[in-house]
Parts: C-alpha cells; structure tokens; sequence
C-alpha cells in the first residue's frame, strides 16, 4: 500500500512523451532541464522552496506511466492537471499520509476535474513553506482506489527506485529541472 507517498499517473503507452510533456510544462512554470544525476537531490520537500526538482518517469503498465518526484512524500496536483490537458488523456494524482486513512487524490480527464478530495493547508511544514493536501477519508481506503483504477505500483516512489528498486518493466526514465533566476516563486 503507497504509505507516506505520492504520484502522478499519466493515461498513456509512453514514458518518453509523456517525459518530454513535463519537460515543457515545466518549462512554461519557469524550470530549466539540466543534467543532474538522479542521486544529487537538495533535502527540501516542501515544492515552493525547492530550487530543484527531480523526476523518475516509469515505462508503461497497465495503461499507466507513473511519475514520482523526489521526495516522496508530495505530488504536484496542478502538474497532473495540466499532463491531462497537454496529452488529452486521463491522469491521476495522489498523496498518502503514513496512517493511510489521510489522504488528497484528482482524477483529471483532459480539462475536466473528474474528482478531487482534499483541503489546501498553507503550512511551514518542517520549516519549508508550502501547502499540504491531506484530509481524513477512509470512504475508500487508498488501496481500494487505486486499484479501482488499476494504478500501477502502489509501493513505489523515488527514494526505493533511487536505492535500486527497479519497475518490472524497466528502469525509469529521469528527468532534473532548475528553478530560473528569473522565475518568480
């Protein structure tokens, strides 16, 4: 069961273009692709103070090519949405706390909000600005939506894939952005 994690499913056959969409929806939000080793992350979770971001890409499964962002505990939900609309598919976002009843989820189809749960909390959350999505809700478990979906993965994210843990069907692509001087925050 995904615990103290989060991700972005992308309704799509390939992990390269779903790669290259968020390369330039990123682009559009005032990131640059450099090239950084998977393993040279900054520590910072919260995503507003990050200067930095990294992204595993998985290879298709299921219908499904999985994004996770280092670090795991977070998924950008505006990312998901915007992967929807770019691709003309369904995508999915998704973040679960460690008990595994506090949980945010969005269910995108190209530009239509199918189903979101979750409150936007602005938080200093050890210290980092940001917002946290979580919201008690055992009505379903995560588990149970995820598999009502057929999400690949449910136990991966981007520290086990960094410590060597490996997708069935191959490795991950990754993707490392700056943040540009002139973007604003």
């Amino acid at each position: 069961m995904m615990n103290n994690s989060a991700a972005i499913y992308v309704a799509h056959h390939d992990n390269a273009a779903v790669a290259t969409a968020l390369a330039a929806i990123l682009a559009e939000q005032g990131w640059i692709t450099v090239d950084l080793p998977p393993h040279a992350i900054s520590g910072i979770i919260m995503i507003p103070d990050k200067t930095s971001r990294h992204f595993f890409i998985a290879p298709a499964t299921q219908g499904w090519v999985a994004i996770w962002e280092d670090p795991r505990y977070f998924a950008d939900r505006n990312l998901a949405r915007a992967l929807a609309v770019r691709l003309h598919t369904r995508s999915v976002w998704i973040e679960v706390g460690g008990n595994g009843v506090s949980w945010a989820r969005g269910l995108y189809d190209g530009d239509t909000v199918c189903e979101e749960r979750f409150e936007a909390v602005e938080t200093t959350f050890y210290g980092e600005r940001g917002v946290v999505h979580l919201v008690f809700d055992p009505d379903p478990l995560p588990e149970e939506w995820i598999g009502q979906l057929g999400l690949p993965y449910p136990e991966l994210h981007y520290e086990a894939i960094l410590a060597g843990t490996i997708p069935p069907t191959g490795p991950p692509l990754h993707l490392a952005v700056q943040r540009r001087a002139d973007a604003a925050r």
